[in-house]
């Protein structure tokens, strides 16, 4: 039984052609958009601006992400890190990490999508499980009762 486990949830994904031509359709429509009204001499409003922009936007993100690479990345981490020496949890790039070192426990318990722990300070913490697909959560459950198991902390699996 292996009793690491170490997921990068953002890792990259498969490549879409479809999405990498949308991108570069989108943005060769603002290209064309702001051409067509320089040579109008119309001008173009601030607020054709900000649509231009979130537009063209919208091009690079769909471009970038159709290369594989996820968007989300640029903004921070998303991860799942469990050894024998701490669990450390982090299930979106907005989300706030969860991490506790296996000396600090006392106690483990597992309800439905959470384990609850009691730390050896006599605070509980709460790590929620329920951003995560059930595939990973099975995984979760699977290596931190065999830590658990290793280390001799109290658990109700």
């Amino acid at each position: 039984m292996s009793n690491e486990l170490k997921l990068d949830l953002l890792k990259e994904k498969g490549k879409s052609l479809l999405r990498v031509i949308i991108g570069i359709i989108f943005f060769l429509i603002v290209i064309a958009w702001i051409i067509s009204k320089m040579i109008g001499k119309e001008g173009v409003k601030p607020f054709e601006w900000i649509l231009y922009g979130l537009f063209a936007l919208n091009g690079i993100v769909q471009f970038v992400e159709g290369l594989g690479y996820p968007f989300e990345s640029l903004f921070g981490k998303a991860y799942i890190w469990i050894n024998d020496e701490f669990i450390s949890l982090k299930a979106s790039v907005f989300a706030k990490k969860q991490f506790v070192n296996w000396d600090d426990i006392q106690i483990i318990d597992y309800k439905l999508n959470k384990f609850i722990i009691e730390k050896t300070d006599n605070t509980i913490l709460i790590i929620d499980l329920s951003k995560f697909e059930y595939i990973v959560n099975m995984e979760i459950k699977k290596v931190i009762f065999g830590i658990a198991q290793e280390k001799n902390v109290q658990s109700n699996f």
